[in-house]
């Protein structure tokens, strides 16, 4: 069996196709920005590229109903609020399953990454936002509301105040710490691989930015300790494939911990062993428990 796997983002559609667990085909297209129908296009183009395809996994953004292929709230793409789903495989002639992309990166990570045998962890995906995916008494957790885990929409500040900027999800934005790390040194190219050969280089300007954006992550790690109390925290999404910022984000999670006056526990912080394809293997993942027996 051939599925197209699509890990859609704010920024970029990441695809490929699964055949045995094995991927092929393996690209990614910016995300269209502004409707549904351009999104639905896209997939189409791609989908043509692709052969003996029997049906379709998406690792989306948002409040997702699984079972009722529902999508409450689209995330970054606010055109798929409210959509039934069962409408695009009307249009795209193919059965389809749906995951929250955090989600996604967890079950990838539970079944065969750096979650196995963990009982208690959380799975955080930086990019455009920051998704999360909780794991409890080793399975995945979903909330009575389906929001569990919906890590973007943490208010960190005062938002009559800051606005969108008191999201954990616009904070912890990848996207946005290269922009502002860019427009600090001047340069319009945005460019993530500018910005961390800066700070890899000891640059003052860009270093005083991440360190900035590091302290602030740690301290919400700290409050989703509090609250979980994971042993583990996996970090995934493309940055979480450059060594800098895994060993970045420990090393001041060590810092914030060295201000408590007593020994605090803290869970041990991981990449995804997946990275950038954790979204992509648990979405395939995902449909296969769907659809097992049919």
């Amino acid at each position: 069996m051939s599925i197209a796997v699509f890990d859609v983002g704010g920024t970029y559609i990441k695809y490929c196709q699964m055949t045995n667990g094995e991927m092929s085909n393996q690209g990614k297209v910016p995300t269209p920005p502004h409707s549904q129908e351009a999104f639905l296009r896209t997939i189409e183009k791609i989908l043509a590229m692709m052969t003996d395809i029997e049906g379709i996994a998406f690792s989306l953004p948002g409040v997702l109903d699984v079972k009722r292929k529902y999508i409450y709230a689209g995330g970054s793409l606010a055109y798929n609020n409210q959509c039934q789903v069962s409408q695009w495989e009307e249009r795209l002639h193919l059965p389809i399953e749906i995951e929250n992309d955090a989600r996604c990166a967890a079950i990838a990570e539970l079944a065969a990454g750096n979650m196995q045998g963990v009982q208690n962890g959380v799975v955080l995906t930086f990019g455009t936002g920051v998704g999360g995916g909780i794991i409890i008494n080793g399975d995945i957790y979903k909330g009575s509301h389906l929001i569990g885990g919906e890590a973007s929409v943490i208010f960190s500040k005062d938002p009559k105040t800051c606005g969108n900027k008191a999201l954990f999800g616009t904070i912890g934005s990848i996207t946005n710490l290269v922009s502002e790390i860019s427009e600090a040194k001047g340069s319009i190219s945005k460019d993530g691989k500018e910005v961390f050969a800066w700070i890899s280089q000891g640059d003052p300007t860009a270093c005083a930015i991440f360190n900035r954006y590091c302290q602030d992550i740690v301290r919400e790690l700290h409050n989703i300790q509090c609250l979980l109390d994971p042993e583990r925290i996996c970090i995934g999404g493309g940055v979480s494939e450059n060594p800098i910022f895994i060993d970045a984000i420990i090393q001041a999670q060590e810092l914030f911990y060295q201000t408590f006056p007593v020994k605090f526990p803290r869970a041990k912080i991981m990449k995804c062993r997946h990275c950038n394809d954790a979204n992509l293997i648990g979405a395939y993942l995902h449909y296969q428990k769907q659809t097992a027996g049919q």
